[in-house]
């Protein structure tokens, strides 16, 4: 074990601390903003503040270089890359001026293909799971849901400082969604949701608690989570897959699919893991589709380790 002395350790804390308090100062600070600034000229900066971050952020650009590696079955050109942090920076702006969008409005910037399928699960009265990916605006999107009328809970990651944390849960909130931080006591409420007869949404390409699933993801295996699969097969909810694209015209086009069957294993892990991996078959499609929309800037695959043989999925 390196030994870290505790003024380097102090020092690396205190730094750390003044990132997170400026990351909040911005984004409270764009939020003020944002509303006021047209949609138009908004983007355009949006696309020079991906440019800033896929020019300094080296992690995150590998990051995206190796994912979608895995999804093309080839090295990603260079300028695909730079999109993905560009849709990054927009999905931001959408989310900030999220309290901004009545129902109409919504409505009018998000058509959306395939109500009849969740109107259909709804109608079994046992709520309904909806999983989606970081495609495109995933907060925005899932707004189009209570927008028609229905109840949405669903799970954010926990981002420090906690200001930012209740800055990005109250921008995310309203209008009938409800954004939970993920803790050990959201099970409970996810659960008291579908009793009701409601909607829970959970993103799940991204296993960001390591408590997910092996399964197949376009070319290789990997962690994948595992909470859709485990709530539909312990509560008999329908499991729906859906996603939302930007268009050429910087509005969206969103897709509520069929629901996804409940594959029956050997036992329970093992309907787990192929319930998941019917999830995987549903993201690989939408994924491949508009690959320059994922915003995913973590490993989602392990990196193998070619001197030790190890995978390391940091």
């Amino acid at each position: 074990m390196v030994h870290v002395p505790r003024h380097v350790a102090g020092g690396r804390s205190k730094l750390t601390r003044l990132r997170q308090q400026a990351t909040y100062l911005a984004f409270r600070m764009a939020s003020q903003i944002a509303p006021h600034v047209p949609r138009a000229l908004a983007y355009r900066i949006s696309d020079v503040a991906g440019d800033l971050f896929w020019v300094l952020n080296g992690p995150a650009r590998r990051a995206v270089r190796a994912n979608l590696r895995h999804v093309l079955g080839r090295a990603p050109e260079p300028g695909l890359i730079r999109q993905a942090f560009r849709h990054g920076a927009r999905n931001y702006y959408d989310t900030l001026i999220i309290p901004t969008l009545g129902p109409e409005r919504l409505l009018s910037l998000v058509p959306v293909r395939g109500w009849e399928h969740l109107d259909q699960a709804l109608g079994e009265g046992r709520g309904v799971i909806i999983v989606g990916v970081h495609l495109s605006s995933v907060a925005l999107a899932g707004q189009v849901i209570a927008a028609r009328g229905h109840a949405v809970t669903s799970i954010a990651e926990r981002v420090e400082p906690p200001g930012l944390m209740q800055l990005l849960t109250r921008l995310r909130s309203g209008g009938g969604v409800r954004v939970l931080p993920q803790g050990s006591d959201t099970i409970r409420e996810l659960l008291a949701a579908l009793r009701r007869n409601e909607i829970v949404g959970l993103v799940a390409d991204r296993d960001i608690t390591g408590t997910g699933v092996t399964a197949r993801f376009f070319d290789a295996e990997t962690q994948l989570p595992a909470g859709g699969a485990l709530l539909a097969i312990r509560t008999g909810a329908p499991l729906l897959s859906a996603v939302a694209v930007r268009t050429a015209d910087d509005r969206f086009e969103a897709l509520i699919d069929p629901p996804i069957e409940v594959e029956r294993g050997a036992d329970r892990s093992e309907t787990v893991r192929q319930t998941t991996r019917r999830v995987a078959e549903r993201f690989e499609r939408h994924i491949a589709s508009h690959p320059e929309q994922w915003t995913v800037y973590q490993p989602v695959w392990p990196r193998s380790d070619r001197r030790t043989g190890r995978t390391d999925s940091r």
